[in-house]
């Protein structure tokens, strides 16, 4: 049996025995992806994207921080851009992937559409986790290598086999869902720093849903379409068929959540970024620096951070959040790295300008190629010399929100509060945590998109 089907069999069969392990992390999943939608609500790219779809008719599905709603498609695509406009949402790191900001927006849009239970998102949501993380095992990290952004190749048919499985799609539509969805998988890190790299979240949560949706239909497609000759493997990865089948043999034994866990984000930045803001803040607070003290500061990174760190000065927010120099220089500035951080009047700061000029990045050459991730820990040196002739470094390996160092449930509630205050009163943020900090005991999906909305606003006709 090729392994596109042993997937599509999973997914209809043989998902849903899920421990309260991989649970917790799927609540933990929504709590976060949540705060970060409603962080990016107010952003230009999904206002945008909500703007160019308002149009093309309503429905009943909620976008989040709004009073709007729309029908699930496009409600999956404004809501996906919104979840990763600020860059603050989770990571799947052996995916190099922003999973939850995919899966999430689609899920709440059919969940809504179809009134189904909040267990059966959270049952979709890992279905779909499992599948991204056994695709990402077999491509990755060639594929992420070279440039294409993997929350929308791999987000797409995650999105499908979770959307397939919410709908309880029978293993011949489901494999027609995944298929479909892989015939919309695009992407590349060429648009990191653009409102392009927000909205891919969004295409992959909409592509999926529409894929899945097609598939119920009736709609076919190929069934060897990741292994087949000129398939998804050695297009978008030139890599063996035996890895994925190695990945597909063990697919949910143990499940993703529990062998990779989710990276929830403390800054709203680029991953790449956050172990070096980690090494500053720490030699910050020990060493009570202040930027005056600094003669030039180096980062020493991996080679697949500088890929993605490709901006020196940067000309808004959306370049600032791939742009090392001006992260650290706003790190020793501020002494912490906030949403604030990543404003025009921020990113203009004399100060910053100053620092700028003295900060550097270099590609560590033992951390260079296409290993997997996960396979070695990937780590940020920072190296600091003061004017006074002294010197500090400092190597950061799991920085703060990473699986082996994760956010504590004080951490997350805060982050949910200063997310949440962009788009709701006090009374309604604290509302809607209520609602995340509660769906182990919720039964309609319907309870927390209701949460979502500013409270007494008319819904759009």
């Amino acid at each position: 049996m090729n392994s596109s089907r042993v997937i599509a069999r999973w997914v209809s069969d043989g998902a849903g025995a899920w421990n309260e392990t991989a649970m917790l992390g799927a609540r933990r999943a929504f709590h976060d992806t949540v705060a970060c939608m409603l962080a990016g609500s107010g952003e230009t790219a999904p206002m945008n994207v909500h703007a160019c779809v308002v149009g093309w008719g309503a429905g009943e599905c909620t976008i989040v921080g709004t009073a709007s709603r729309l029908s699930a498609p496009w409600a999956a695509l404004v809501n996906g851009t919104a979840a990763h406009a600020l860059d603050f949402d989770d990571v799947l790191e052996i995916g190099a992937a922003h999973a939850s900001a995919v899966l999430v927006p689609a899920l709440l849009a059919l969940g809504e559409e179809h009134d189904v239970s909040v267990d059966a998102c959270l049952d979709a949501y890992l279905t779909g986790l499992e599948v991204l993380a056994r695709l990402s095992e077999a491509v990755n990290m060639a594929h992420y290598y070279r440039g294409w952004h993997t929350t929308l190749t791999l987000g797409a048919p995650a999105v499908a086999a979770a959307c397939s499985r919410l709908l309880q799609l029978d293993e011949k539509r489901t494999l027609a869902a995944i298929s479909l969805a892989t015939s919309s998988s695009s992407g590349f890190k060429r648009q990191f720093g653009t409102m392009a790299k927000p909205v891919h979240a969004g295409l992959a949560a909409k592509n999926g849903l529409m894929a899945a949706g097609m598939a119920a239909a009736g709609v076919t497609a190929d069934e060897e379409v990741f292994e087949g000759p000129g398939g998804f493997l050695p297009l978008f990865a030139g890599t063996e068929i035996s890895r994925l089948e190695r990945s597909v043999a063990r697919i949910g034994e143990p499940s993703a959540m529990e062998q990779y866990g989710m990276w929830q984000k403390l800054y709203p930045c680029c991953a790449s970024l956050h172990r070096p803001v980690d090494a500053l803040l720490e030699l910050r607070t020990e060493h009570s620096l202040r930027p005056d003290d600094v003669a030039c500061i180096e980062a020493v990174v991996s080679e697949i951070a500088v890929q993605n760190l490709a901006f020196h000065r940067p000309a808004n927010a959306m370049q600032a959040r791939f742009c090392l120099p001006y992260t650290l220089a706003s790190v020793l500035i501020d002494g912490q790295l906030t949403l604030d951080a990543f404003t025009s009047q921020a990113i203009e700061r004399e100060k910053v300008d100053a620092l700028v000029s003295v900060i550097t990045m270099q590609a560590d050459a033992k951390q260079a190629g296409t290993a997997i991730a996960g396979k070695e820990r990937e780590r940020a040196t920072v190296n600091i010399s003061l004017k006074d002739g002294t010197t500090l470094s400092r190597v950061a390996v799991d920085p703060r929100g990473h699986p082996r160092n994760p956010l504590t449930a004080r951490d997350g509630d805060k982050k949910f509060h200063d997310c949440a205050s962009r788009s709701l009163s006090a009374e309604a943020s604290m509302r809607a945590l209520a609602c995340l900090n509660g769906l182990d005991s919720i039964s309609d999906i319907r309870a927390l998109t209701d949460a979502l909305r500013p409270k007494g606003e008319r819904p759009d006709a």
